[in-house]
């Protein structure tokens, strides 16, 4: 296993871990002093709440 320092990682890595930790922790997302973390917060919940109640409805069968 490489050293922590040494090992290589990109953008995608770093934007994965970021958001998994903004939606794991969202009271320490939402003290942040970054408004953009708050801001992927808010959309991510939303997101992840209208594709929930969305598919909720299709298996329900109340969908269109």
């Amino acid at each position: 296993m490489a050293p922590a320092h040494r090992r290589p990682s990109n953008r995608i890595e770093v934007v994965l871990g970021r958001s998994a930790a903004l939606c794991v922790h969202p009271l320490a997302a939402w003290r942040s002093r970054s408004r953009i973390d708050r801001a992927m917060l808010l959309i991510s919940y939303v997101g992840i709440g209208y594709a929930v109640v969305l598919g909720l409805l299709h298996v329900g069968g109340v969908g269109v």
